[in-house]
C-alpha cells in the first residue's frame, strides 16, 4: 500500500491511497469469501459457487463495493496508526479516484483536529471568595429537615393554604372527561402551586366529605395542544384533610434525624457541611471564569462537524435525562411549546465553546507536558476498592475495561484544574486552600465538559 497525505484549507487533509494489483486481488478474493453464501446459483450449494461463476453471473465488479470498503477500512486503520498527528474527528469522505487491473486508487478527504493556539492561560488574577454562612442560611435547613420529618395527621377543620387535601377529582372539558384527568385518593398540598390556575384555591374551605366543581382554564400554552386555553370542570371529592405537624427544634429533634445528641452540635454540623459545599461552589466558580478567559485568548477555527457531532452528545444527554421522568425529546419540546430542531440550534452555541473548551484544554496539557502515571492510577483504583469494600483484585475484576480510561482521564482533568487554580488566583483568594479540593469531582457544565477531554 502507498499513500500520501496533502493538507487542504482549515481542517481538511485529503489521503490519497493505492492498493496495487496484487493488494486488490487480495482484497476481492475476501470479499469473495465474505459474502459468497448471498449468492444463489443454479447446481451448487448455498457459499460453495466459484467466484468466477458469480462474476459471470453477476458481473465483474460483484465484489468491488464490499473489497472497497473493507480495503479502505483496513488501509486507513494502518495509516492512522503510523500517522500519530493525524486526529480524524469525523468519518471520512471516500472516492474512487482510479480501479482497473492494475489496482485501485482511493481518495479521503478528511477533517482533523484543528490547529490550536492559546495566547494566554496563566496570570488571569481570578478571586476564588471566601463563603460566608449566615444563622438564617442555618435555619433555613432546619426548616427543610423539619419539614421531611413531618408528621401527617387527619383533622376535621377546614383545608386551609399549607393542609394536605385528599381528593378524588374528575376533569372535563365540554362536558367530556379528558384523558389523564381522573385520580382517586390524590394527596394534593395546598399552595404548591402542582395543580393549574387556582384550582388548589378553590378547596380553601372545604372539609371531609364536601363535593365541589372546581372551575378552571388550561394555559394557552398547554402542551396538550387540544386542551390547550381550554375552559375545564373537576368534579371534586374531598376524602381526608391532613396537617403538617413540625418536630419541635430541640435536642431529641437534633438526635433523631443525625448522629448528635444536641441541637447545638447538630446545627454547627450543618453549618461546616454549608460552608465546605459554598467553597466548592467558590472554586468551581473560579474555574469558570478562568474557563472563559482561556477561551477569550484561544484562537482556532472549529469545523462544523465537530460542533454537529457536540450537538448530537448534548442532545443524547438530555434526553437520557429525560427518560427518568417518563419523558422523550419530543414531548418535551412540546412543553416548550417548541421543537427539537429549535432545540438543537439554540444548544449550537453551547456545543461550539465546549468543542472550543476541549480542544483548548488539549492544547494546555500537551505544551504543560501534564500526564497521568500508573502509580497514580492504581492509587486510584486502590481508593476505589476500598469504598467498595472489595480487594484490589476483586474491584479490577469487576470493572470494565475501559472504566480504567474513565479513571485516567478523570485524575488528568483533575491535575489541569489544579494547575489553571494555582496558575491563575490571586494570592488574596486563598488559592493554596482552595487547589487542595481540586481532586474532587466538580459538577458544573463547563467543568463537567473539561473532564471530557481525552489525553491526546
Amino acid at each position: 500500500m502507498e499513500y500520501k497525505i496533502e493538507k487542504k484549507e482549515k481542517s481538511m487533509v485529503q489521503i490519497e491511497i493505492k492498493l496495487n494489483a496484487s493488494e486488490w486481488e487480495k482484497e476481492v478474493e475476501a470479499a469473495y469469501t465474505r459474502t459468497r453464501g448471498k449468492y444463489k446459483i443454479e447446481g451448487f450449494r448455498n457459499g460453495k459457487a466459484p467466484r468466477k461463476v458469480i462474476e459471470k453471473m453477476y458481473g465483474n465488479g460483484v465484489f468491488y463495493e464490499d473489497a472497497l470498503s473493507e480495503g479502505f477500512y483496513n488501509a486507513y486503520m494502518q495509516i492512522l496508526s503510523k500517522e500519530k498527528t493525524l486526529e480524524p474527528v469525523d468519518a471520512p469522505n471516500l472516492s474512487v479516484k482510479a480501479m482497473d487491473s492494475n489496482g485501485v486508487t482511493l481518495v479521503a478527504d478528511v477533517v482533523v483536529r484543528p490547529d490550536v493556539k492559546v495566547n494566554k492561560y496563566k496570570g488571569f488574577g481570578v478571586s476564588i471568595k471566601e463563603p460566608k454562612i449566615t444563622d438564617e442560611m442555618v435555619n433555613h435547613e432546619l426548616e427543610h429537615a423539619r419539614e421531611h420529618n413531618a408528621r401527617l395527621v387527619e383533622t376535621n377543620e377546614a383545608v386551609k393554604m399549607g393542609d394536605i387535601a385528599n381528593i378524588n377529582f374528575e376533569g372535563s372539558v365540554d362536558g367530556k372527561v379528558f384523558e389523564g384527568g381522573t385520580a382517586e385518593n390524590y394527596d394534593l398540598e395546598i399552595g404548591s402551586h402542582s395543580f393549574i390556575d387556582n384550582f388548589e384555591d378553590q378547596l380553601i374551605g372545604l372539609k371531609t366529605g364536601d363535593n365541589k366543581d372546581v372551575k378552571v382554564t388550561f394555559p394557552k400554552e398547554y402542551h396538550v395542544k387540544d386542551l390547550a386555553n381550554k375552559p375545564a370542570v373537576f368534579k371534586v371529592k374531598i376524602n381526608a384533610v391532613k396537617q403538617k405537624q413540625l418536630p419541635e427544634l430541640n435536642d431529641e429533634f437534633a438526635s433523631n434525624v443525625s448522629e448528635f445528641e444536641t441541637l447545638k452540635e447538630y446545627k454547627e454540623d450543618l453549618k461546616q457541611h454549608l460552608l465546605q459545599h459554598a467553597k466548592e461552589h467558590a472554586k468551581v466558580d473560579a474555574e469558570n471564569e478562568i474557563l472563559d478567559k482561556i477561551i477569550e485568548n484561544t484562537e482556532v477555527e472549529v469545523p462544523n462537524q465537530m460542533v454537529e457531532s457536540e450537538l448530537d452528545n448534548l442532545l443524547k444527554d438530555l434526553e437520557y435525562r429525560l427518560m427518568y421522568q417518563g419523558l422523550n425529546l419530543e414531548t418535551y419540546a412540546k412543553y416548550l411549546n417548541t421543537t427539537v430542531a429549535k432545540i438543537r440550534e439554540e444548544r449550537k452555541a453551547d456545543a461550539l465553546k465546549s468543542v472550543k473548551i476541549r480542544l483548548a484544554l488539549t492544547y494546555i496539557l500537551e505544551k504543560e507536558k501534564i500526564d497521568v502515571t500508573d502509580a497514580e492510577v492504581n492509587e486510584k483504583v486502590k481508593e476505589m476498592a476500598k469504598s467498595a469494600k472489595k480487594t484490589i483484585k476483586e474491584f479490577k475484576e469487576s470493572m470494565p475495561a475501559e472504566r480504567i480510561n474513565y479513571i485516567k482521564n478523570d485524575i488528568l482533568m483533575n491535575k489541569l484544574l489544579t494547575f489553571l487554580l494555582e496558575n491563575n488566583t490571586s494570592k488574596t483568594s486563598k488559592a493554596n486552600e482552595t487547589s487542595k479540593t481540586a481532586t474532587k469531582k466538580t459538577t458544573t457544565a463547563k467543568s463537567s465538559e473539561a473532564k471530557k477531554t481525552t489525553k491526546k
